[in-house]
Order: C-alpha cells, then sequence, then structure tokens
C-alpha cells in the first residue's frame, strides 16, 4: 500500500483547517483492520458518533496506540491501522499539518495557584474556572516496621506529574499504612500510581524487597536483628508500563534499598533503616545504636518545603530503644522492641491554577 504522501485526499478536502482528510471506514464489528499506510506526522482519528475507541498505528517492528478523538505524533511509517470501537460508527483519519514553536518557559508564573491536599479516598474535583491541567504528587504508603528488634519500613514510592490534563472528576485512592513487617500500599490519581514502601525485617529476617521475595516495592525495608547477616529490600523502579502512564512527562522518586544487619554474636542486636525515598537505609553500625532510616523527598508542591517517605529506623533489642519515626506522608514504620510501627498513609497533592 503507498504511503499517505502519495494518496490525494480521497474525500475532497475539507474539514478543519490543517487537517487534510484522508478516508472512512464503518465499523461492521468492533474490531476493524484498515490497510491504510502512512508516514511519520499528526494523525487523528475521529468518530463520528464521537463515541471512545482506540487506534494503532501498526509499522514495521513498531505499533503506537492513540485513543479516538486525539491528535497524536505518530513517529514511524505504518501499513495498517487496527481499530477497536463500537460497532455501526464511522471512523475518520485526517493527518495534520503543523508550524514548529519553541518551549514557552514558567507558564503558569502569571496564574494564581492553589494546592489540595487529598489524604483520604474519593475524588478531586477540579473547579469550574481552573485551567484543565494540574501538577500532581502521588505517595505510596511506607512499609511497616519489623517487630522485636526489627529493621525500620521503607518508604513509599512518588509519582509526579507536570501539566497533567484534568477535566471535571477524577478518582483517588489513598494507600493506607500498612501494620508490622507488611508492605505499603498504592495510591492512585486515576490509573496513575505510586507504588508502597517495603516492610521491615522482623527479628531474624531480611526486609522486604526486589532480592528477598521477589516483591515489587519504592524503598526496601531495613533487614532484622539476629545472629547472621540479614539484607535489607531492595526497592524498584516505576515505568510508563508499571503504573505511570506517558501523559504529564511522568517521573519517579524512590528505588532505594533498606540497610543490611549483621549481628556481633551478643544479645544487642540492632535492625537496620528502611530506605526513604532520597536514600538508602543505615546499616547496623554497632550493637546498641539505632540505625537511621533513609532520608525522604523533598518537595514545594504545596507551596513550602514538606518531606515525604522517609525511612523508618532499626530498632535494639537491648538496651531498648526503638527507631526514628516520623509522621511524615508515604513514611516506613520504627523497628519495634517488640512490635514494630505501622507505615504513614501516602498522600496525592493537586496544584491547581486559575486565570
Amino acid at each position: 500500500m503507498p504511503g499517505f504522501n502519495t494518496l490525494p485526499a480521497v474525500g475532497g478536502g475539507g474539514g478543519q483547517a490543517n487537517m487534510t482528510f484522508v478516508a472512512s471506514i464503518h465499523m461492521q464489528t468492533y474490531n476493524r483492520s484498515w490497510a491504510q499506510g502512512g508516514t511519520p506526522g499528526y494523525y487523528a482519528m475521529y468518530s463520528t458518533n464521537q463515541e471512545n475507541g482506540y487506534a494503532y498505528f501498526v509499522g514495521s517492528g513498531t505499533t503506537t496506540g492513540a485513543p479516538l478523538n486525539r491528535l497524536t505524533n505518530i513517529t514511524h511509517s505504518f501499513t495498517r491501522i487496527d481499530v477497536i470501537a463500537p460497532t455501526n460508527d464511522m471512523i475518520s483519519l485526517y493527518k495534520a499539518k503543523v508550524k514548529a514553536t519553541t518551549e514557552f518557559p514558567n507558564a503558569f508564573a502569571a496564574f494564581s495557584s492553589f494546592p489540595s491536599v487529598i489524604t483520604s479516598s474519593g475524588n478531586f474535583v477540579l473547579p469550574n474556572n481552573a485551567l484543565p491541567l494540574v501538577n500532581v504528587q502521588l505517595v505510596g504508603s511506607g512499609g511497616g516496621g519489623g517487630h522485636h528488634a526489627g529493621g525500620g519500613g521503607g518508604g513509599g514510592g512518588i509519582v509526579k506529574l507536570t501539566a497533567y490534563q484534568a477535566v471535571g472528576t477524577t478518582s483517588v485512592t489513598v494507600g493506607p499504612g500498612p501494620g508490622q513487617n507488611n508492605n505499603g500500599n498504592l495510591t492512585y490519581f486515576g490509573n496513575v500510581y505510586a507504588i508502597g514502601g517495603g516492610g521491615g525485617g522482623a527479628h531474624g529476617h531480611t526486609g522486604r524487597g526486589m532480592n528477598t521475595r521477589s516483591e515489587v516495592v519504592a524503598n526496601g525495608g531495613g533487614g532484622g536483628a539476629h545472629s547472621g547477616t540479614h539484607a535489607g529490600g531492595t526497592g524498584s523502579s516505576q515505568t510508563s508500563a508499571t503504573g505511570m502512564g506517558l501523559s504529564g512527562t511522568p517521573t519517579y522518586v524512590g528505588g532505594f534499598a533498606g540497610g543490611n544487619c549483621q549481628a556481633d554474636g551478643s544479645w544487642n542486636f540492632v535492625g537496620a533503616g528502611g530506605g526513604g525515598a532520597g536514600g538508602n537505609g543505615q546499616n547496623r553500625v554497632n550493637s546498641t545504636d539505632v540505625n537511621s532510616g533513609g532520608v525522604g523527598h523533598v518537595s514545594n508542591i504545596t507551596g513550602a518545603d514538606y518531606t515525604y517517605s522517609i525511612g523508618g529506623g532499626g530498632s535494639s533489642h537491648s538496651p531498648g530503644r526503638q527507631g526514628g519515626h516520623s509522621g511524615n506522608y508515604g513514611s516506613g514504620g520504627h523497628g519495634g522492641i517488640n512490635d514494630g510501627g505501622a507505615g504513614i498513609q501516602g498522600a496525592v497533592i493537586v496544584r491547581y491554577y486559575i486565570p
């Protein structure tokens, strides 16, 4: 099939300015494959009935998916388009001509902005007079601290979205803080989510994380105290395919490990610190010192600096000091003399702009 640039406008032109009409198809069934080729460029597939659907621009070794009724930059040539849409709709393909532009720096600087700190599950409702673009920070909940001279819990992961499209109502799920030894929970803003921190290792156990129990956590929990060596859990990263998506230039903060613990053969065992969203947890230093968790991540999305997702501290068995603990969103629970501390809940912070 020849490329789009070699084809005339089948329908005789028309349509939106700088949008060249190519052709239309009828959805005899909900799943149609269209042998239409094209060169790289900006394309839109419009539904006559204004229904939701999806189109896949299929090239040699590369496929790009795009929702209907949206302009999408297809960066590769394609030989067919696979469409999923309601039966009996008509889908029309357009190719757009766009001019080159440069970035407009500090675009939101002239607008009044307001933070919305969401700490319980529900909905975020964008004010009617606000721009449909918001900045969002999602914080997964911290892991629970290990019990009985256990390691500290790892801090929750952080996902940041810039100029993210939000219109009307967006569902929010805030990850609750887990109990001792347990991993933290996911926090959602629509379909985007941030993962929780790893649980601290209990007495004589490794911290929870990728390298210990094949569990995906943002920042690993610290190793628990006992004879022998008990490693801290390893943190992991999120990608567009694992919760971050592609919209809003998503960035991830996390991936730090919990501290390792090695006993000295005495009863003065000390758990290691959990990883925070700004650094690894502290390894066991000696038999009596309480070990600190990793530092958190500082953000000013609320308008002032605040530290999120601090790692929980490890706890000593004797003389019986608890690890450090923070009430900041997404922070890990402390290792406990007897019982480990609960992880701290996550949060969603949305900053919206009013012209």
